[in-house]
């Protein structure tokens, strides 16, 4: 009797464990991220560096933007190009005066 009691319970520890382990979400892989640092070198320099080496310079885009004439020209450009990033799903992870880090998750 005490020997079916014991491999019955054995067995009962081991579909539990089968189970959790096919489970969909304890086999998920973490979601790749991708970063992106968006760069201020003057008013005619400023560029996003994407991960895959591209550099992209967005100044004359924004040289239609109209900017108050009070206003900071570095926080106002980079401000603007950091919510069209927001808008691809990319968030605030970091920065200093002349820089913005950037990131999102990418299927994998």
């Amino acid at each position: 009797m005490w020997k079916k009691v014991v491999v019955a319970a054995a067995l009962a520890v081991l579909v539990v464990v089968g189970a959790v382990q096919v489970h969909p979400l304890a086999q998920a892989h973490p979601p790749k991220v991708e970063y992106i640092d968006i760069r201020w070198d003057g008013g005619d320099r400023m560029c996003v560096v994407y991960p895959d080496g591209r550099v992209v310079f967005f100044s004359e885009e924004l040289k239609g933007i109209p900017r108050p004439e009070n206003a900071d020209k570095r926080a106002f450009y980079l401000t603007i190009e950091m919510n069209r990033l927001a808008a691809q799903g990319y968030e605030f992870v970091g920065g200093w005066s002349d820089e913005i880090i950037m990131k999102r998750a990418v299927p994998n």
